[in-house]
């Protein structure tokens, strides 16, 4: 954490016991039987109790000038219990290390620092509904987001928030913070991730206000409202990250969530530009039930993407000599070059007069894809023996609707590197997880070369 500058007497010695800060002995505590100008202690406590917030005089301005913390006021009635965790690891309770010099203390380290904190209502008892409620904590910069665990009736509803610094002597609320949008479910089921969350009021308002009026303010205002809406999927990914740290008995689990965190907060722009392009779309698909879906985002003249990869079948309708395995008509082609696939997208072409037929790029197959579901169920890291037919795992479906995004076989893409191969996307079989999704770019194949794991798919435009 950074260093935070707390103005008192420098002769001042004391030592701060903060607990609850509730009632006269659970307030904040003067002790000043210590020497003169040696290093003291602010104390923060990880676990905190509930009550009516009940000061002396001078602890009530000792508390407001030296700590920070979250204020809350509930509407709800049978809360019985708050955990507040800074998804970052940031401090926010534990002992805190002061040193006086040049008429300031300075918090110079926290030592037993913890990023959780826990705040109970008194035994028996529950929060009372419109009732200000502090959780005291250290100054703490807590923009890349903070957990609000919310326990009632033995269930517990997690919400996020970013964008956040508590500051000595300043109390934050929750920006965004609906009680009727609050989830509760099991408290010892592990956190699940929202993916693909649905827009929320204020990205809806700053669409249509888009849509409407197109104007650079409009758009800033959508990607700012984007731009929460993301981040606080980045936090909640980062509390899983956290809750993986704690508990998963494989280091592969943590490292596979760490590097998607990292990549999600690198490529953070990017993303939301896609998002953008993806919302500002106005089209809608044709046919449904066709085997075409609208690749919203994407340059070109109305480009659509194959639901699925080229099946075995379809390939061999281009090229009759094509052989395959009996009962593998619905599987993926693959061992096809990329000259090949090129070939099968121009023979497309021949028998259609409105169409023109190309590989996607490596942005049209991220735009089609979309984000992958964490816990998506596909054909990856050896599940299965070898490939399966391009429904097999029809029940997850990318942003733009199509399957088989993930897992079964690569997909080549016109995209090349520095060195001239062309990248591959979406991982296979025989790959681990983390290999398919949709933001790993860190494959790429000789396209004069057919593979075992690689097919395609197929972009549309209009003539």
């Amino acid at each position: 954490m950074n260093t935070t500058i707390v103005r008192i007497m420098a002769s001042l010695a004391i030592v701060i016991l903060l607990a609850a800060c509730d009632k006269a002995d659970n307030e904040p505590t003067l002790v000043s039987d210590a020497p003169n100008d040696q290093i003291q202690m602010l104390v923060i406590p990880a676990e905190q109790q509930a009550g009516e917030a009940v000061f002396s005089d001078a602890n009530k301005a000792l508390c407001e000038s030296l700590t920070s913390g979250i204020r809350l006021n509930f509407q709800m009635e049978g809360i019985t219990q708050i955990v507040v965790e800074s998804v970052d690891k940031n401090d926010i309770a534990g002992i805190g290390n002061l040193k006086t010099a040049n008429g300031e203390t300075v918090i110079a380290d926290i030592s037993e620092g913890q990023s959780i904190i826990t705040y109970r209502a008194p035994e028996g008892t529950t929060l009372q509904t419109g009732q200000d409620y502090i959780i005291t904590t250290f100054p703490c910069d807590l923009y890349g987001g903070y957990r609000l665990s919310i326990y009632k009736d033995g269930k517990v509803a997690h919400y996020f928030s970013v964008h956040q610094v508590t500051e000595a002597g300043k109390y934050i609320t929750p920006l965004d913070l609906d009680e009727s949008e609050l989830e509760f479910g099991d408290p010892d089921a592990p956190l699940v991730e929202e993916e693909r969350p649905g827009l929320n009021t204020q990205t809806k308002s700053a669409l249509v206000a888009y849509q409407k009026n197109p104007t650079e303010e409009n758009k800033h205002a959508l990607l700012e409202q984007m731009g929460i809406r993301y981040d606080k999927v980045v936090a909640r990914k980062k509390a899983k990250l956290r809750e993986l740290e704690r508990e998963a008995k494989h280091q592969s689990l943590v490292d596979e969530m760490q590097a998607i965190v990292d990549e999600m907060v690198e490529n953070r722009e990017i993303r939301l530009e896609q998002q953008f392009l993806r919302l500002i779309d106005p089209r809608n698909d044709d046919d449904p039930n066709d085997a075409w879906c609208v690749l919203r985002g994407a340059n070109g003249n109305n480009p659509y993407i194959g639901y699925a990869p080229v099946t075995n079948a379809e390939y061999k309708a281009f090229k009759p000599d094509y052989n395959y395995a009996a009962g593998q008509n619905s599987y993926p082609v693959v061992n096809i070059t990329y000259a090949d696939a090129v070939a099968y997208c121009e023979w497309l072409g021949t028998s259609d007069s409105q169409h023109l037929y190309r590989l996607p790029s490596e942005e049209d197959w991220i735009l089609g894809a979309g984000h992958m579901p964490k816990d998506v169920s596909m054909n990856s890291d050896h599940v299965e023996k070898g490939l399966t037919a391009v429904d097999a795992y029809k029940q997850t479906t990318g942003a733009c609707g199509g399957i088989d995004f993930w897992g079964n076989c690569w997909e080549w893409t016109s995209t090349q590197t520095a060195g001239g191969q062309y990248i591959v996307k979406g991982g296979a079989w025989d790959t681990s997880r983390d290999e398919c999704r949709s933001e790993y770019s860190d494959t790429a194949y000789d396209g004069s070369k057919g593979y075992a794991n690689v097919g395609f798919r197929v972009v549309r435009i209009d003539k």
